[in-house]
Order: C-alpha cells, then sequence, then structure tokens
C-alpha cells in the first residue's frame, strides 16, 4: 500500500482571487491538485455572475486557457507561493 506523508508545514493557501476568480474564499492543501479540487468544487458551486465566467472558463472549451495552459501557470504559482506554517 502507498502512502503519501503530508508535513502539517508544508500547507499552503490560495484564495479564489489568486486562482482567477472574483472573491477571497480560501482553499488549502498541501499539493496543487488538493486546492485546485476545492476551487473547482467551490466555483461549481456557486450561482452568482461574479463567478460565472470562471465557471465557463472551467466547462466550455475556448472559453479561457486551456487546462494545459492553466495548470502550467498554476504550477509556477505554486512553487512561488510561501509554505503557510
Amino acid at each position: 500500500m502507498n502512502a503519501i506523508i503530508v508535513n502539517a508545514n508544508d500547507m499552503k493557501k490560495f484564495t479564489c482571487k489568486e486562482m482567477g476568480g472574483p472573491c477571497e474564499e480560501v482553499h488549502e492543501g498541501a499539493t496543487a491538485i488538493d486546492i485546485a479540487k476545492q476551487n473547482f468544487a467551490h466555483v461549481m458551486a456557486t450561482t452568482d455572475k461574479a463567478h460565472e465566467p470562471m465557471r465557463e472558463q472551467m466547462t466550455k472549451p475556448g472559453k479561457g486557457p486551456s487546462k494545459e495552459e492553466w495548470w502550467a501557470w498554476f504550477n509556477r504559482e505554486w512553487d512561488n507561493k510561501k509554505d503557510e506554517a
């Protein structure tokens, strides 16, 4: 069985706004995918107009950066973000 050991000091926090959205909802995780999943769930759960452009980017091809482009950008952001101790 494979286990991933995460040090609590390796946690990072990103707001929805830092990820391209309109609000200050905070997502926290030990990996970029953890935070991306939280942000996706957050944006998809919203029904307001402010999140509508981001919802469309996530669900409609050609409405924003490709998944590959977004991941390249977010991984750079992740690498530059200081850990939250």
